[in-house]
């Protein structure tokens, strides 16, 4: 059968809306004309010149008390319902596939897309940005199998979400990119305490790929996670929608397997050496970033220290930091006292803060230790709050904060554009402060220079008495 007497088979399957719904009523068991009516509508015998076309096609066929699907109808009804889900499923959430790559999905795999579709679905929209990743760090605490693909970290380095799974003894298989390897080395060339604790485990498997890996996947015993790129190359942390159910799994597993196939096992040593190498080619490249000339270069500050004691925002926040166009060394701590003393050991270079307002051990604005001023403060700082109150608005102002920033949808994607304008006004500040002391200074000196030449001038106006010897011409003095 040729291409256009499929097509036939296809339009004549599926031109008419009575006789799907009537395949689709068939599915469950036999039934008879009237109750067909009951649940259909509309007049028998229309009801049965449809029955009558799908016994020509043996897709349906008469029982001693009714109507029931033959082998060919189930099949065909079961590929009707697949493709009734995949629509569904792609209008509750369209500009997901519309607007993301989904090159890294294999043909063969994306065929079977219907049976992702088979389950509950909780993605996040433009008002819950947080919806989505929040319910999976919760969900990933109580699962006993993990397999996941990550070309991107959406965790922090030190996070507990793996070491804290694997100290319960579930299963880890984590496979990541080169690209995530060069991440997972601190300033002093280690890698991440949590991480190096979770290579010791014996239920730890880290896998390797040097392919360039467009989405994120993580697969447990009960659901999977799927987060995609864009189309103009950047991961986009709102993007990420959980599928639970056993299908879900099974296709989960599929796409995770592809990849295993085309992934190395390693162990410490060989992360180390492909982390440093990697590192070392990142950080060659954000040194040959141009400077426009276009007032002060945001890149000079290019150190992000966050203050955040909820996991789940700090994970959102670097996210949205490291998949922008500078190259943020993005850092993390939870409380107040770890943040005052990052900012003690790394006083010597210019850095940003971005602080939760509230924070178990006090105040973001503590930070800024009663300024009157950003250049008191001695460093940019961001303050992010849960509460849109313009009392704390105005005291983060007074106390020197840059800016202030709500955790809305709208807001928290600005964050990274945010940093570099309070970047680029502090640096204005600390110029134009700069200046106004180089200002005063030579002020200073030149008042200074005023009265010493002043008090010359007086000096030389003076007379000099008739017994004061002229340094022109010196006077022989007479002993009396």
């Amino acid at each position: 059968m040729d291409e256009r007497d499929l097509v036939k088979q296809v339009r004549a399957f599926a031109s008419s809306e009575l006789r799907l719904n009537i395949l689709l009523c068939l599915k469950n068991g036999e039934m008879d004309i009237n109750d067909l009516q009951k649940e259909l509508g509309g007049r028998n015998t229309t009801i049965l010149h449809a029955i009558r076309d799908m016994s020509d096609s043996s897709l349906i066929t008469k029982n001693r008390y009714g109507y029931m699907l033959t082998n060919l109808g189930k099949i065909k009804t079961s590929l009707l319902e697949n493709v009734m889900s995949v629509f569904e499923n792609l209008e509750m959430n369209p500009d997901f596939w519309l607007n993301h790559d989904i090159s890294s999905i294999p043909p063969e795999i994306l065929e079977r897309l219907s049976m992702l579709f088979q389950s509950d679905i909780i993605f996040s929209d433009p008002s819950t940005p947080l919806k989505c990743h929040e319910s999976l760090v919760s969900m990933l605490a109580k699962s006993k199998k993990i397999f996941a693909i990550l070309p991107v970290l959406i965790f922090p380095k030190e996070s507990d979400i793996f070491i804290n799974t694997l100290r319960k003894g579930s299963q880890v298989d984590l496979l990541i990119t080169d690209k995530v390897a060069g991440t997972l080395l601190d300033e002093n060339g280690m890698l991440s305490s949590k991480f190096k604790k979770s290579l010791k485990f014996e239920n730890f498997n880290l896998r390797l790929t040097t392919e360039d890996i467009k989405l994120v996947l993580i697969v447990t015993e009960s659901f999977v996670y799927l987060g995609l790129w864009r189309h103009d190359g950047v991961y986009d942390v709102g993007s990420g929608t959980i599928y639970t159910g056993k299908c879900a799994v099974t296709w989960g597993m599929q796409l995770f397997e592809y990849y295993l196939e085309r992934s190395t096992n390693i162990g410490e040593g060989v992360l180390m050496e492909v982390s440093s190498k990697q590192k070392l080619s990142t950080f060659g490249g954000a040194q040959a970033v141009p400077c426009t000339g276009q007032g002060p270069n945001p890149a000079v500050v290019d150190t992000v220290m966050l203050v955040e004691d909820n996991m789940g925002h700090a994970a959102f926040i670097r996210r949205l930091f490291e998949e922008g166009d500078s190259k943020w060394d993005f850092h993390h701590v939870m409380n107040l006292r770890d943040a005052l003393r990052w900012i003690g050991e790394n006083k010597d270079r210019p850095f940003l803060i971005v602080a939760d307002y509230l924070l178990p051990d006090g105040r973001g604005l503590d930070l800024a230790r009663n300024a009157e001023s950003p250049m008191d403060v001695g460093f940019p700082l961001i303050i992010l709050t849960g509460f849109g109150s313009e009392k704390i608005a105005v005291q983060a102002f007074k106390s020197g904060a840059m800016d202030y920033v709500v955790k809305d949808a709208e807001s928290m994607l600005k964050l990274p554009e945010i940093s570099k304008r309070a970047i680029r006004k502090w640096l204005e500040y600390k110029g134009q402060k700069s200046e106004k002391d180089d200002m005063q200074g030579s002020i200073r000196l030149n008042d200074a220079e005023s009265r010493q030449k002043k008090g010359r001038s007086k000096c030389s106006a003076r007379p000099l008495p008739q017994d004061f010897p002229s340094p022109l011409s010196p006077r022989t003095l007479t002993l009396r």
